[in-house]
């Protein structure tokens, strides 16, 4: 079931939406649901391509070790089970 939410947009941004909406023949609803999976889903990769690229880590070690040094970009200790 969906939920009603309340946003402030720019102008610029509602007009773009409207008219995203009417040339896809689809409901504004869908086209933020879409765009909110797309960069939602590039974040991610960006986030884990170079750590999962090397191949010695799984997703969520990727992501714990990238939380661990954007949390504290001071002290980069962390320990690893390979």
């Amino acid at each position: 079931m969906k939920r009603a939410v309340n946003l402030r947009l720019e102008e610029s941004m509602i007009l773009t939406l409207n008219q995203l909406a009417s040339e896809l023949n689809t409901t504004k609803t869908e086209v933020v649901e879409k765009a909110l999976k797309l960069f939602s889903k590039t974040k991610l990769e960006k986030r884990n391509n170079l750590l999962q690229f090397a191949g010695v880590l799984k997703n969520y070690e990727a992501d714990s070790l990238l939380n661990d040094i954007q949390g504290n970009k001071n002290d980069k200790d962390f320990e690893l089970d390979l």
